[in-house]
């Protein structure tokens, strides 16, 4: 069964949606639509949808919703610059995995263009595809595809909207000027 919950983040940011799945993360998302849209690519009939205050600790999918709050409340506190939660990505391609796991390797407070991606998965034509990669990340903030821009330094898309992409751009750069 799918476990949903809804992590209510600070600066008046949307609700966040969080997605578990086997124990294993599967979704977070600023918009309710794409998440219903990747529980239905689960192909589970199942969804439980629960308040924060309703999860167990002794559910291996509460457990990891309740650590992905814990842990979102110390990234906004700006105690966690790097997420420990275990993911399920197996829902994309074998590329948009590939993609998805360099996003991991981008340190917080610091951006790379999308060229830049591309060349780190040595793919250097493909900015593109991964741009669509980017737009299609089912982790969002996790898996942190904020901190991929434009070559040109514009800050590109999200989906979550542009306004998040640059409150979490300025949030980490703040973070990292007063360390």
């Amino acid at each position: 069964m799918i476990i949903t919950c809804h992590y209510h983040p600070p600066a008046d940011l949307p609700i966040i949606t969080l997605s578990s799945y086997q124990a294993r993360l599967i979704g977070l998302d600023w918009w309710q639509e794409k998440t219903e849209k990747l529980l239905k690519n689960t192909k589970q009939n199942t969804v439980n949808v629960l308040t924060a205050d309703e999860l167990m600790k002794d559910d291996v999918n509460h457990v990891v919703l309740l650590t992905s709050i814990q842990q979102l409340d110390e990234y906004f506190a700006g105690k966690r610059q790097q997420f420990e939660i275990p993911l399920d990505l197996s829902f994309g391609t074998k590329f948009q995995q590939k993609v998805w796991q360099q996003l991991l390797n981008i340190p917080f407070g610091k951006t790379i263009s999308y060229a830049q991606l591309a060349n780190q998965i040595q793919q250097p034509k493909a900015s593109r595809a991964v741009g669509n990669a980017n737009g299609k990340n089912p982790i969002s903030l996790i898996i942190p595809c904020h901190r991929v821009i434009a070559s040109d330094g514009g800050l590109g898309g999200y989906t979550g909207g542009l306004a998040i992409k640059e409150y979490l751009l300025n949030f980490e750069k703040k973070c990292c000027e007063t360390v």
